[in-house]
């Protein structure tokens, strides 16, 4: 996943300062010479196959195994937003002809598909806090709310917004190439690449405003449950449905804070290094603490939310049971194999004796 790009540091006399910063953003390299590239590249590939893979598994329990809610369809929106990251790191191997003054359309890809899937899995975030929200505030309301053809709406909203944010240097490269393109012979690619920061700049700023509103919104919702919680353990009875509610309204709540932590810590590493233009080796691991996170998402609501739960331990059963059948078949076909073996050799037995 990382690129084998070497930057040529006898050309730095002769490199603005302007394409030094295009090309820390829009890439990502590791210098085989300091060592540590294989490495890097064995423990990506082996993240992003996972992350793919969980994320997949996830979306076909949801899709296949269990009653689609809300939440579940929120969740829908950050699983393919992990396997966008994942799939965009596979992006790293066009780039590994980058060159000191040139920058190939596969790195402007990179960076657009990884900004892309950053804002979407923010704003899948938000909404799911959102959504917990409406449904510790205006509980009596959550169905109208939330209905599956707003929560919908709102998903193809998130992404849509994403795409736009991920890829505007395409239309500020557009506005500027057709009056520069003549006088400096610059291709398109690297006048795009020249205009990623305005994407990244974005990205940055809706990251902080996601934390600042999941910060509001949980820190609502925990003031709001705990004197109940409170109240509920100094004595009240409540009855088996009503506490159970509000176990599951707890753990929803708790599952969102996870999520949005572990959001945190994949995220805001990778945008710092790429605001700050910290060294190339920073970069990399914080796109290797990037795919962790695409991995543990699926597992952090995967294995909290009662629904998957159920959803897995039925995909289990459907796979121990197709095996078992699978090999019973097997097994039934050897003893009639074996049976057919022991019969008496006589010319009877052969088909050329019968036929003839």
């Amino acid at each position: 996943m990382t690129s084998s790009h070497v930057v040529n540091t006898s050309t730095v006399a002769v490199v603005t300062d302007a394409e030094w910063a295009w090309q820390g953003v829009t890439s990502s390299p590791v210098d085989k010479a300091a060592g540590g590239w294989l490495v890097f590249q064995t423990v990506q590939t082996t993240l992003t196959v996972l992350a793919l893979s969980a994320n997949c598994l996830s979306v076909l329990v949801i899709y296949g195994l269990v009653r689609l809610t809300s939440p579940l369809r929120l969740l829908t929106s950050l699983s393919f937003a992990d396997m966008l990251t994942a799939w965009a790191m596979m992006t790293l191997y066009l780039s590994a002809g980058n060159s000191a003054h040139h920058v190939t359309c596969g790195d402007v890809l990179h960076t657009s598909l990884l900004l892309t899937a950053h804002n979407a899995a923010a704003l899948s975030l938000t909404s799911l806090a959102t959504s917990h929200h409406i449904a510790t505030f205006r509980p009596l309301h959550y169905d109208n709310l939330l209905s599956a053809r707003r929560v919908w709406l709102v998903v193809g909203g998130v992404w849509v917004l994403a795409g736009l944010v991920g890829h505007v240097q395409y239309v500020a490269a557009a506005v500027s190439h057709t009056t520069q393109a003549a006088s400096t012979g610059v291709s398109y690619c690297e006048t795009v690449a020249r205009h990623s920061y305005i994407a990244l700049m974005l990205s940055s700023l809706m990251a902080g405003l996601s934390l600042l509103a999941a910060l509001g919104l949980y820190a609502a919702i925990l003031v709001q449950l705990r004197p109940v919680d409170a109240f509920a353990a100094g004595g009240l009875q409540q009855s088996a449905g009503v506490a159970d509610g509000r176990r599951r309204s707890t753990r929803g709540v708790v599952t969102g804070i996870l999520l949005f932590s572990c959001y945190a810590l994949a995220w805001l590493p990778y945008l710092a290094t790429r605001l700050l233009h910290i060294h190339h080796l920073a970069v990399n691991l914080s796109a290797t603490t990037l795919l962790v996170g695409c991995v543990v998402n699926p597992v952090i609501y995967g294995s909290r939310m009662t629904s998957l739960n159920d959803g897995y331990s039925r995909l289990r059963r459907r796979v121990v049971d197709g095996v078992g059948a699978l090999r019973s078949r097997c097994l039934r076909r050897r003893a009639d194999d074996d049976d057919a073996s022991q019969l008496p050799i006589t010319a009877l037995n052969h088909l050329s004796s019968i036929c003839y």
